[in-house]
């Protein structure tokens, strides 16, 4: 990573500052969520954000929709393959080679990563039908 130095206004530096505390609160670790990670995070976005405002400041909401997906779905599988290395790692480090027990590892860890995304997806975006 590129350190820089850069120079805040000060109602920036707070609402950053603010954003990291509501991280903490929900339970992340400073090791998780600090300062630089969140600046490095708004910054994607506001790049992503850039990339798709075309001439005369019209955004292009389908392009950019397309790019969040890609990068989401992305991650995803990343995390999923990383997911199926530890799981096979895990099992290797204990003696228990057989693709029964990797199955069902992987089955119960692919569904909590399921349960989480649910429970994220309930937490931070708000039912259109029982606002109705």
């Amino acid at each position: 990573m590129t350190r820089r130095n850069i120079y805040f206004k000060e109602k920036t530096e707070r609402e950053v500052l603010e954003l990291v505390q509501i991280e903490i609160q929900n339970g992340a670790t400073h090791g998780d969520v600090n300062f630089s990670s969140v600046v490095n995070e708004l910054v994607n976005i506001g790049l992503m954000v850039k990339k798709h405002q075309g001439e005369g400041n019209s955004f292009d909401q389908e392009g950019f929709n397309k790019d969040l997906m890609r990068k989401v779905s992305g991650t995803r599988e990343g995390i999923s393959i990383m997911m199926a290395m530890l799981s096979e790692m895990y099992l290797h480090s204990r003696g228990e080679n057989s693709n029964e027990k990797l199955e069902e590892l992987l089955d119960r860890n692919l569904s909590g990563m399921s349960s989480a995304e649910d429970r994220a997806e309930t937490k931070h975006f708000v039912d259109k039908e029982s606002h109705e």
